[in-house]
C-alpha cells in the first residue's frame, strides 16, 4: 500500500525535494498513516516536515490525543506544534455548525504555523481517504451542490495535498495493524450528530453490503471523471467569458473591507443567447466570482433571475446578495454594485410563496430553501433540531395557509410563547432594539399576519416542532450578512 501511496503522490507532483509540508496530526488512524508515509518517503525525497496538532476543545480526554501525536513526533524528531481552539465557543459566537466551524478553525491554525515557520510557502497535507471524499460526494449531491461540489476532495488544492486519496479507511487500518502501530480513536466518529457521520453509518455502508460492493471505490473513480469533466467545462467557460464580458473599474465603485464592490460587469445580450444553458450559468457564477468572494452565497435561483433579465425591458434592476445589483442595458445586463449605477439600491417588495414539498426562492438578496419530511417513522430525529441561525425547523402541520417570504406590514404579530402570548412584530423589534432603518429590510417568513421567523432573530412559538409533529418543513436561508 506504501508504494500505492507514493505512485499516487508522484502523480499529482505533491512532494518535491527541498519542499515544505505541515501534517495536521489529529492521532486518528488516517492521520498517523499520513505520519508514516511521509517519514517513508523522506527517506527518498529530501524535504522539510512538520506537525501541526489542534484540540479543538469538544472533548474531554482530547489532551490524551495531543500528548500521542505529541510522543509520535518526539520519537521520530519531528517537530511538533500544538494549537488549541474553543470550537464550541466559536461556532456560536459566529453561528456556525461545530462540524464547519472546526474545519474553519483547523485550517486556521495551519495557515498561522504555515506563515510563523515557513512564510507562508509550506504545503499542507491532510489525511483525508477515499471514504472521506465518497461521504463528501453524498452529502453534497443531496444538499443540491453544482458540479464542482459533487466532484468531492481533490488531490491537490492550492497548497492542500491529500495523499490518502487514493486508499480506503480499511486499507488504512489494515496497513497499521500489519505494523502494530497504535491509533488514537475519536469518540464523537461514532455518533450521528453530524451529517456526514450519518452517510457514513448508515448511508454508505448500507450501499456497500445492500446494493454494490465496492461502492466507495465507484464513488471516487466517479468523482475523478466529473473532476476532468470540471476541468473541461471550466476551460469552455473561460473562452465565453472572453467572448462576451466587459470589465469596467469606476471611480465611485469604492471595494469595502471585504473586497466587495469593485467594479462592473456586462454581459453581451446577443453572444450570451447563443451558449449552452449550462455555459450560461457557468458564466454567470464566473461573473459572481469575479465581483465577490461571497460567490458561494449565489444559488442556481439567482443565475435564473439574471438569466430572465436579458428579456425584461432595458433598465430593470434585480437585488442580489450583499448588495449586488444586476441591471438590463442597451448592451446586455451590467452585473455590480448600486454605486455602479448612480442609483438606489431596489429591492423586490412582492412577497414569494414557498410552493410545494419542495425548492428554493429568492427575496431581499437572499435564498430560501425548504423542503417537507416526516419524522413519524423516526422521532430520534427530534433530537436534532437545528440551531443555526440560518436554518430553522417547523411543524408543517400547523400552517393551514400559503407560507410567504416577505417584507413586514401592518398587523403582524409573533407568538412569543407556549401558552399562545402574542406581540406585535413592530413591539418586537423594538423589545429587541433593532435599528429602525432596519426593520423593514428583514425577510419575513409568515402565515399570512402570523410570522413564523424573523430571520436573523427567532420563530414563532405556535409553529415550533415538538414531540407530537407528524411533518416537518425545513427552511434554509442563505445570502446577506447574516448568512453564517
Amino acid at each position: 500500500m506504501l508504494h500505492k501511496m507514493m505512485a499516487f503522490m508522484a502523480e499529482f507532483h505533491m512532494i518535491g525535494p527541498e519542499d515544505r509540508i505541515i501534517a495536521g496530526v489529529s492521532g486518528g488512524a488516517d492521520s498517523v498513516c499520513l505520519f508514516y508515509l511521509l517519514l517513508a518517503l523522506k527517506e527518498q525525497i529530501p524535504f522539510d516536515f512538520s506537525v501541526v496538532h489542534v484540540d479543538h476543545g469538544i472533548r474531554k480526554d482530547a489532551g490524551e490525543d495531543a500528548a500521542y501525536v505529541r510522543r509520535l513526533c518526539r520519537e521520530h524528531h519531528v517537530a511538533f506544534t500544538l494549537i488549541e481552539e474553543d470550537v464550541p465557543a466559536y461556532a456560536a459566537a459566529h453561528r456556525l455548525g461545530e462540524e464547519e466551524a472546526g474545519r474553519y478553525l483547523r485550517y486556521r491554525a495551519f495557515a498561522q504555523v504555515n506563515a510563523r515557520d515557513y512564510e507562508g510557502r509550506a504545503k499542507i497535507a491532510v489525511a483525508h481517504n477515499k471514504n472521506d471524499r465518497a461521504e463528501t460526494v453524498l452529502f453534497q449531491l443531496f444538499r443540491g451542490s453544482g458540479l464542482h461540489g459533487i466532484c468531492g476532495m481533490k488531490p491537490v488544492q492550492g497548497n492542500v495535498i491529500r495523499p490518502l486519496l487514493c486508499v480506503t479507511r480499511e486499507e488504512i487500518e489494515a496497513y497499521l495493524a500489519e505494523r502494530g502501530i497504535s491509533y488514537r480513536t475519536d469518540s464523537t466518529n461514532a455518533e450521528d450528530g453530524h451529517a456526514r457521520n450519518r452517510i457514513r453509518h448508515h448511508i454508505l455502508s448500507y450501499a456497500e453490503q445492500e446494493v454494490c460492493q465496492g461502492s466507495t471505490e465507484h464513488i471516487s473513480r466517479t468523482a475523478d471523471m466529473l473532476t476532468q469533466a470540471a476541468a473541461y467545462l471550466d476551460a469552455q467557460t473561460e473562452e465565453a467569458y472572453r467572448a462576451c464580458v466587459t470589465e469596467e473599474a469606476y471611480p465611485s465603485c469604492k471595494t469595502d473591507e471585504n473586497g466587495m464592490g469593485g467594479g462592473c460587469i456586462t454581459i453581451s445580450a446577443d453572444v450570451f443567447a447563443r451558449l449552452h444553458p449550462y455555459l450560461q450559468g457557468s458564466l454567470l457564477h464566473r461573473c459572481f466570482g469575479k465581483l465577490t468572494p461571497a460567490a458561494k452565497d449565489m444559488t442556481s435561483a439567482h443565475v435564473k433571475s439574471v438569466c430572465a433579465l436579458f428579456d425584461k425591458q432595458v433598465g430593470r434592476v434585480l437585488a442580489l446578495p450583499y448588495g449586488m445589483t444586476a441591471e438590463r442595458t442597451y448592451q446586455g445586463v451590467c452585473l455590480g454594485y448600486k454605486t455602479c449605477f448612480g442609483k438606489k439600491e431596489t429591492c423586490e417588495d412582492t412577497p414569494v410563496f414557498l410552493e410545494g414539498e419542495s425548492g428554493e426562492v429568492c427575496f431581499g438578496g437572499r435564498t430560501f430553501r425548504f423542503r417537507v419530511f416526516s419524522c413519524e417513522k423516526n422521532r430520534d430525529i427530534l433530537q436534532t433540531i437545528p440551531k443555526n441561525i440560518c436554518k430553522k425547523w417547523f411543524d408543517y402541520d400547523r400552517i393551514k395557509k400559503p407560507i410567504a417570504v416577505r417584507f413586514r406590514k401592518t398587523g403582524d404579530e409573533l407568538a412569543i410563547n407556549a401558552a399562545g402570548g402574542t406581540k406585535s412584530l413592530k413591539k418586537y423589534m423594538i423589545d429587541e432594539k433593532i435599528p429602525s432603518e432596519e426593520r423593514q429590510r428583514i425577510p419575513l417568513v409568515a402565515e399570512e399576519n402570523h410570522v413564523l421567523w424573523v430571520t436573523g432573530y427567532r420563530i414563532s412559538e405556535t409553529y415550533k416542532v415538538t414531540a407530537d409533529t407528524k411533518r416537518i418543513i425545513e427552511i434554509y436561508m442563505s445570502g446577506g450578512k447574516e448568512d453564517g
